[in-house]
């Protein structure tokens, strides 16, 4: 039991009946199992709370509550204990001749002792519309205020005790979701931090390499997001970062030299949505170094179709000079010799694609498997 449901069931007895006169509530501390006691009395038309004293009366208050029945009319001898009030004279609280006791039991206790709530009445006083004037109240007007109080008593604690649980339940859940929530914030902030430290370490690593070619050689969007997603070794990524420079440094002729993803080999790139996207239905299934050349060779056909509308003949010169990204035609020649097989693997895969290099290129026509082909426009 707390404070706040006896001051709520104080306030609910004044609501529900007139003339009460004190008010007592005793029950065990919540946290601390001390027994406690609060008392009101009805002074200048409104109840002011006044101390207890309940010591050496713990015995004599677990026989009222072990008491089997909701409610009762006990006697004054039976009710030992006594208030402090605000006057210098300590008086027994039921020295009064006229008061009237109705002790209720209180529900929600998981103890075989039951909390108790005591309310004093005046023995003459209007309560539901029946007026007692110098008469005492009779047996069954007794039952009849004794029934419904304890019943709505009952009621509200029942649901006090059930709003509670439900606000416990509603507590701990979102205190799991933001402890929850804590715990992925800091591993998303660690996350960020371990990218920002990939990153910056292949950074230094580029402008070594820039420093010591004497080029200006920069990641793609693309290939940072690849190595910020890195889970191996660094002595792993390193190598696979200068294999990819001295690869882009071979391939482009710019000035700058730009590295992408697919340059970056033994990394799996796990962000890949923006990649994925742009990818066509019919390279979904393939080896990263097969998405590479696949990438490649439409790269590659359409550079030569470029070349062919101008009317320029077909040679590794110029089909390398009109791709996306010029590459010089040494280059372009040994990433072919280099990825022949892959190649005729692809062509075999997908025997509609890339018809205008397999049938007009020569340094395609001379590594495709099914033997030589008419050609035109190369030199």
């Amino acid at each position: 039991m707390t404070e706040e449901l006896i001051f709520s069931l104080i306030d609910h007895v004044c609501e529900m009946v007139e003339g009460v006169e004190k008010i007592i509530g005793v029950y065990n501390h919540p946290k601390t199992g001390e027994l406690c006691g609060i008392t009101l009395k009805h002074i200048n038309n409104r109840l002011q709370e006044h101390q207890m004293n309940l010591r050496g009366q713990k015995e004599i208050l677990a026989g009222l509550r072990q008491c089997k029945h909701k409610y009762s009319w006990p006697e004054k001898t039976q009710l030992p204990f006594s208030t402090i009030d605000s006057t210098p004279l300590q008086r027994n609280i039921f020295d009064e001749s006229d008061h009237l006791t109705l002790l209720i039991t209180l529900p929600g206790s998981k103890r075989t002792e039951k909390d108790l709530l005591l309310i004093y009445f005046k023995d003459h006083f209007n309560t539901f519309g029946v007026q007692h004037q110098n008469t005492t109240l009779s047996t069954d007007n007794k039952t009849i205020i004794a029934h419904l109080l304890s019943g709505s008593i009952h009621s509200f604690c029942k649901l006090y005790w059930k709003e509670k649980e439900r606000l416990q339940q509603f507590t701990h859940k979102t205190q799991r979701i933001l402890d929850q929530q804590r715990s992925e914030n800091q591993k998303d902030i660690r996350k960020k931090e371990l990218e920002d430290f990939i990153c910056s370490w292949a950074n230094m690593l580029l402008k070594e390499r820039s420093e010591s070619d004497g080029v200006n050689y920069v990641y793609s969007d693309q290939a940072l997001e690849k190595i910020k997603t890195y889970s191996g070794g660094l002595e792993q990524l390193q190598k696979a970062l200068h294999e990819a420079v001295d690869y882009t440094n071979t391939l482009i002729t710019d000035a700058n030299k730009v590295i992408e993803a697919e340059y970056i080999e033994g990394v799996t790139y796990v962000n890949s949505g923006d990649v994925i996207g742009n990818l066509d239905a019919a390279s979904q299934h393939l080896t990263t170094r097969q998405q590479r050349v696949y990438d490649f060779l439409n790269r590659l056909e359409s550079a030569a179709i470029q070349v062919d509308r101008s009317g320029i003949n077909l040679t590794g010169s110029h089909i390398g000079s009109a791709m996306e990204k010029p590459v010089s035609a040494p280059a372009l020649s040994d990433y072919i010799g280099k990825n022949k097989e892959v190649i005729n693997t692809l062509f075999a895969k997908y025997p509609d694609k890339w018809s205008f290099v397999k049938n007009n290129f020569k340094s395609i026509i001379n590594i495709t498997l099914t033997g030589e082909r008419p050609t035109r426009k190369w030199a």
